[in-house]
């Protein structure tokens, strides 16, 4: 059986598609069914460097093969697929509040559960994308949060949509 990614046509020497295109200029024409059009349809760029994304490969499944709990997995799971959802102050766990001391244990207790180094030699499958996304996202909301003035702002705008609730199960 051959990997997903092999390329029926080679990209590089005297028989690439490139060198053989009718003209220099138009790039190959790839089809839907082309493994290489397939590869790149699931690539993005996150953080300048690109990744394959979980959806486009049935997304991540509980797995027993993994050094993850079957409770863990379901938990990042579930935090994973809100991911866009949920906001700066629930991503870290935490009630809308201006205390920034408190936002710093905050981040403190979610860098306990999601930084990649706790999870250091572990077999974790697609878990492992997961958690980079998940702690990149809390990590990017706790940078936010900790600007006075743009926590001000962001309180303000929760307090308008009336957004006080939050699932502090978040981490």
């Amino acid at each position: 059986m051959r990997p997903a990614t092999a390329v029926e046509m080679p990209l590089h020497g005297p028989s690439s598609p490139v060198l053989h295109a009718p003209s220099a200029a138009s790039p190959p024409s790839w089809t839907a069914g082309d493994p290489v059009a397939r590869w790149l349809a699931a690539c993005r760029c996150v953080g300048g460097r690109w990744s394959v994304r979980l959806e486009l490969r049935g997304g991540p499944r509980v797995r027993d093969d993994l050094d993850l709990a079957r409770a863990e997995q379901d938990r990042l799971l579930a935090l994973w697929a809100r991911r866009d959802q949920i906001g700066h102050f629930e991503r870290l766990g935490l009630a809308p509040t201006g205390d920034g001391a408190a936002i710093r244990r905050a981040w403190l207790e979610t860098c306990r559960h999601l930084h990649p180094d706790r999870y250091y030699g572990k077999r974790l499958g697609a878990f492992a994308a997961i958690l980079a996304e998940l702690f990149d996202r809390a990590r990017a909301s706790a940078e936010f949060l900790a600007d006075p003035r743009r926590r001000a702002r962001y309180l303000a705008e929760l307090e308008v949509d009336g957004r006080d609730e939050v699932d502090t199960g978040a981490r």
